[in-house]
């Protein structure tokens, strides 16, 4: 780069280097140079380096895409990665560097979660769920809320409300929230839908542990009224027909009926065997009565197509955590996990949105102003 002046030729040359990865088994070097000229009344002017060159030496932001892209994306660990780079490219990118370029990404991030959990508070259906994650050495709990085209995580010590507080959604929430009955939850003003996911497997285990047969047709009826739901909405259709929607309410309500009386029966006769006052609950009769009480949160996706029959969409995005708990290992520090949530929270949205993943990550890497890379428009 050249910085003209009147004066001759510059008085010395300042040069900085960038490396980046090139062909395999190769690594590429740009050389700028800066010119430095004396003005005819004595001022020092120097030219100016592009933007992100601040160093001697450093590596470019490809190689820094691409480092946060196997540690973040693909969950390779620090050392993994600078082995990834020594060997394909003859590159010496120790670990701490690339546990610099996350903790530089994550920086450069603040702006765009801050643009997540605003898109979210406003959003019309959204899923929550919590997973352990071991962080310090002790268990934490990593929080998602997501729609189908948000996903935030949030790493907390705590698992119910104060650590849903401070994620700063739920308390401003007004939508739909898709939950699997943490009741937490319910300490919210938001209207409630279970997960049925949840509810087909718990019957299924009353199914296999007590070859109960009504557990085994509520199953059924769950299964056949999703089914109808999906068929009229190709149809154009917004809600179930209130006839078929009245029909499968009242066949709810009387397998549950039933279901109850039976588990209060096989109860009653275990109290009597054991000569006691009172004996626990059954784990069907609790599921029974659950059902029973929050049946409005449970066939709620019957009056309203765009709410989800179950919490597969968190499940699915919880599932990525854990599987780089599997692959790489715990957070040695609960600032590690924080950056975790903030960068998969931008690569699971940018996703969903349909963007490239590595663009993605070369656009936040070169964010050095801090400025919303993701839009809720």
């Amino acid at each position: 780069m050249r910085f003209w002046t009147r004066t001759s030729e510059p008085v010395k040359y300042i040069e900085r280097q960038v490396f980046e990865p090139g062909r395999p088994g190769e690594f590429e070097v740009t050389a700028h140079r800066a010119e430095v000229k004396i003005c005819t009344c004595g001022c020092r002017n120097q030219a100016e380096f592009p933007e992100g060159v601040t160093a001697a030496a450093q590596y470019g932001s490809a190689t820094q895409a691409m480092a946060v892209y196997l540690n973040q994306y693909h969950f390779l660990p620090f050392k993994r990665v600078s082995e990834y780079f020594n060997t394909l490219y003859k590159m010496s990118v120790s670990a701490g560097t690339v546990a610099n370029f996350v903790a530089r990404t994550y920086e450069n991030l603040a702006s765009t979660e801050e643009v997540i959990r605003d898109a979210l508070r406003e959003s019309s259906v959204a899923g929550a769920d919590e997973t352990g994650m071991q962080a310090e050495g002790s268990l934490h709990w990593l929080h998602v809320m997501r729609d189908e085209q948000w996903t935030l995580y949030y790493l907390s010590e705590k698992r119910g409300r104060e650590a849903m507080d401070t994620m700063g959604i739920l308390l401003t929430f007004a939508g739909v929230l898709v939950h699997d009955h943490w009741k937490s939850y319910f300490a919210y003003a938001a209207t409630h839908v279970l997960c049925n996911a949840h509810h087909l497997r718990e019957l299924l285990g009353v199914v296999d542990r007590d070859s109960n047969q009504l557990a085994l047709r509520l199953m059924k009826l769950l299964r056949l009224s999703w089914h109808y739901c999906k068929g009229f909405k190709t149809i154009g259709m917004l809600q179930m027909p209130s006839v078929v929607c009245e029909r499968i309410e009242k066949i709810y309500d009387r397998l549950l009926q039933r279901a109850l009386m039976k588990e209060v029966v096989y109860m009653e006769k275990q109290r009597e065997e054991l000569k006691r006052k009172k004996v626990k609950n059954t784990k069907a009769y609790n599921l029974f009565k659950r059902l029973t009480e929050f049946k409005a949160e449970t066939l709620r996706f019957m009056s309203d197509f765009t709410i989800p029959f179950d919490n597969n969409g968190s499940e699915r995005d919880v599932r990525m955590a854990k599987l780089k708990q599997k692959i790489s290992g715990c957070f040695r520090s609960a600032d590690g996990g924080s950056m975790f949530a903030r960068i998969r929270s931008y690569l699971s949205s940018a996703r969903k949105q349909g963007m490239d993943i590595y663009q993605s990550l070369h656009r936040a890497v070169r964010n050095y102003c801090n400025m919303p890379l993701l839009s809720a428009e």
